[in-house]
C-alpha cells in the first residue's frame, strides 16, 4: 500500500488514536480504564505527535524552502492549519467562563476562584489569540490547556523555515536538525523543573527535541536505507516497545527523554505502510480518527468544561455530592462504581469524536480554505491533516 504524497496512511491512524488516549488521560473518572498505565501516561504521545510534525513537514516542505521558496505559503498555511480551531474553542471557553461570572455574581460559592483570573485572565486570553501562551508568560497553562503544544508548534515552524534557509543542502539541514534536537533536549534537562512534562515554561525546547528528531527520521526514511524495518514483524516490535515504554518509565526523569527517539523508531516503521498493523490503521474507523484527530485534541477540554460545569450547577440545585475537589484545584467525579465510571468514559469519548467530527467539518476546513486564499487565487485545496 502506497502513501500519498501528502499522506501516510498508517501513521494518520496513529494520530487518531493518539490524540483519544490523550483525551481519555484528561477525564478524571477514577475508575479501572483510568489507572491504566497507557491512559495515565498518554500525555507522553504528544511527543509523538511532534516527531511526526517534524517528519511530514520535511516531507512536505523541505525541498521547497531549501530552495528558497514557499516561505510565505508556509506560514499562512500552518497559522491556518492551527490557528482557527484554536481561536473557535477559546470563543467558547471564554463565553462559558462569562456564564460563570454571572453564576459568582447571583449566586456566590466558597471557596472557588473568581471568574477570569488565573488560568483564565484576560491577559491570557490575548497570550492565546496570538499563540504564546506557552512561551513563559504565564506560570501554568492557560484555558484551552493542550493548546499549549500547538504554541510551541508553531514557532518551531518558524524555526525549521529558517533552517531551510540557511541550509538549503541536504547534509547541512541533517546537521542543523541534530545540533537543535540536542541542544534542546540539554537546554530542557538543565533548566526545566518538569523535564519532560514541561508545558508552559520551556515547552519550546520540547517541541524542538522531537520535531528535529522527526526532520531526521524523515531524511532516513527518504534515503532508503531504512526499508528493511518496514514490515509486520517491525512493526510488533515498534507496538511491544511504546506498550513497555509507557507503562514503565513514566516516574522516571531521565528515562523520559528516551520518548521522542522512540517515537521516530515508531514513525520510521509505519511509514512504509506495509505491515499488517498498517493496513489495520488505514482502515475506516482509525483513518476517520486521524482526519479528526486535531479536532479530538483541541477540543476534548471544551466538552470536559461543558459537563464539569454542569455537573457543578447540578451539585446546587439538588443539594448533591457529585464531585470530588483534587489536590491541584481540579474536579473528579465521585462514584465508586465500575460501570458508572466506564459509561461516563464511552460517553465522553463518544462527545469528543462527534463534537471533532463536525469541528474537523465546520471550522477546520473553511479554516484551511480562508487561509488559502491568502497564497494563491486558484481554488484551494486542503491539506492533509499534519498538524
Amino acid at each position: 500500500m502506497q502513501s500519498d504524497p501528502l499522506r501516510f496512511r498508517a501513521l494518520d491512524g496513529w494520530r487518531g488514536l493518539c490524540a483519544l488516549l490523550v483525551a481519555a488521560h484528561h477525564l478524571e473518572v477514577h475508575g479501572f480504564l483510568y489507572w491504566q498505565p497507557l491512559v495515565r501516561n498518554a500525555w507522553l504521545f504528544v511527543d509523538f505527535f511532534f516527531v511526526l510534525s517534524g517528519f511530514v513537514m520535511a516531507h512536505a516542505y523541505g525541498e521547497k524552502l531549501s530552495q528558497g521558496v514557499g516561505f510565505r505559503a508556509f506560514v499562512i498555511r500552518r497559522f491556518g492549519r492551527l490557528w482557527p480551531l484554536h481561536a473557535a474553542v477559546l470563543a467558547a471557553l471564554v463565553a462559558i467562563e462569562g456564564a460563570h461570572l454571572a453564576i459568582q455574581h447571583w449566586h456566590p460559592i466558597a471557596g472557588e476562584h473568581a471568574a477570569f483570573t488565573f488560568s483564565r485572565s484576560p491577559f491570557a486570553i490575548l497570550t492565546n489569540l496570538f499563540l504564546v501562551q506557552a512561551l513563559g508568560f504565564h506560570p501554568f497553562d492557560t484555558w484551552n490547556g493542550p493548546a499549549w503544544s500547538i504554541s510551541v508548534e508553531f514557532c518551531t515552524y518558524l524555526v525549521f523555515a529558517a533552517v531551510c534557509a540557511m541550509a538549503p543542502k541536504r547534509p547541512q539541514r541533517m546537521l542543523a536538525s541534530l545540533v537543535l534536537a540536542l541542544a534542546a533536549a540539554a537546554l530542557l534537562a538543565s533548566v526545566s523543573d518538569y523535564g519532560m512534562r514541561e508545558t508552559f515554561h520551556w515547552a519550546l525546547p520540547r517541541c524542538i527535541f522531537g520535531f528535529f528528531l522527526g526532520t531526521l527520521t524523515y531524511e532516513a526514511w527518504r534515503s532508503g536505507a531504512t526499508k528493511r524495518l518496514a514490515g509486520t514483524g517491525f512493526e510488533w516490535v515498534a507496538l511491544i516497545l511504546v506498550l513497555l515504554f509507557v507503562t514503565y518509565v513514566p516516574g522516571h526523569a531521565a528515562l523520559e527523554y528516551l520518548a521522542p527517539p522512540l517515537f521516530s523508531f515508531v514513525v520510521l516503521v509505519f511509514a512504509g505502510d506495509s505491515g499488517q498493523f498498517s493496513h489495520l490503521l488505514a482502515m475506516r474507523t482509525p483513518a476517520a480518527l486521524g482526519r479528526w484527530s486535531y479536532s479530538i485534541y483541541m477540543v476534548h477540554t471544551l466538552i470536559l468544561v461543558v459537563f464539569f460545569s454542569v455537573a457543578r450547577v447540578g451539585e446546587l440545585l439538588f443539594d448533591v455530592h457529585w464531585l470530588n475537589r483534587l489536590s491541584n484545584g481540579e474536579a473528579a467525579v465521585a462514584t465508586q462504581s465500575a460501570v458508572v465510571a466506564l459509561m461516563l468514559f464511552v460517553a465522553y469519548l463518544t462527545a469528543v469524536i462527534g463534537l471533532a467530527a463536525l469541528t474537523w467539518r465546520f471550522i477546520e476546513l473553511p479554516g484551511q480554505r480562508f487561509f488559502g486564499n491568502f497564497v494563491r487565487a486558484r481554488p484551494v485545496q486542503v491539506e492533509a491533516p499534519v498538524g
